[in-house]
């Protein structure tokens, strides 16, 4: 191997560990909870409804306060508040839309993909004007009963980044919540805790109360598990995120028991 070879080689290698400690920095600093994690939500009209665009163009970043209080209640267990969790900066409405997302159950797909959503998320943080964040969520609002509202929300924790497909209608603004919530989860470590091919909460994990005696009806969701379960077979979604919970392997993916046991 030639000297400029070899020279390109340890360029090269140099910049991949340099990413790799910053990307293990961000994340032990996020699951310390000791300073808010900065997010930069995107706001984004997904299909070509002039009333979707108008929804997301009336868009207030002080809509998403409840994922805050949702996150200060769910720490009080574990003995230290989170106030606020999140500092939310809202960037500037947009129709262009992120590379679509493939099939589940096709790894090839799935990796081009995670390279091509990277690079248009790293686009859009050079773009938006705004500080660079620890977290970039990206808000898909559709119009309901719409053509195009179909699809998955996703959130990626080696990319720092969600994508959520939303309602645009205010009415949906707290069921819109619960995925935000959930995807955001995601990206900071937490797993999905339902059947993927039935979308049912998975026993005992999936459940908010799961040593509630007599176990159903549950009268909550676990955050990760999503819907509420009603008896052993069927669930219906929550509300609100008043009632959802972090449930114990949530808080412990996303760091809560750490801070339990440092006091």
């Amino acid at each position: 191997m030639s000297v400029f070879k070899l020279m390109r080689v340890v360029f090269l290698l140099s910049i991949f560990f340099v990413i790799l400690v910053s990307t293990w920095m961000t994340e032990k600093r996020m699951a310390a909870w000791d300073r808010p994690i900065l997010v930069t939500i995107y706001p984004i009209a997904a299909d070509d409804k002039p009333e979707t665009l108008k929804f997301v163009e009336a868009i207030d970043v002080r809509a998403f306060d409840d994922v805050n209080r949702f996150m200060s209640r769910q720490a009080m267990p574990y003995g230290f508040t989170v106030t606020p969790a999140f500092r939310f900066q809202l960037a500037q409405p947009g129709t262009e839309l992120p590379p679509a997302v493939p099939g589940q159950f096709d790894p090839a797909a799935i990796g081009w993909w995670s390279l091509k959503m990277r690079w248009w998320a790293w686009m859009q943080d050079t773009e938006d004007g705004l500080v660079s964040p620890d977290i970039q969520m990206f808000v898909l609002y559709r119009s309901l009963g719409g053509e195009t509202e179909g699809g998955i929300s996703v959130g990626m924790r080696k990319g720092r980044y969600g994508l959520v497909k939303a309602y645009a209608r205010q009415a949906m603004h707290p069921s819109n919540l619960i995925i935000f919530t959930h995807e955001i989860l995601h990206v900071l470590g937490a797993s999905d805790k339902y059947i993927l091919t039935t979308g049912e909460p998975l026993f005992p994990e999936g459940y908010a109360d799961p040593d509630q005696r007599p176990l159903f009806p549950q009268k909550r969701a676990e955050i990760m598990g999503v819907r509420i379960a009603i008896n052993s077979f069927s669930s219906v979604m929550a509300d609100s995120l008043d009632q959802c919970k972090i449930g114990r392997q949530t808080a412990e993916e996303i760091g809560f028991f750490a801070q339990l046991n440092e006091r």
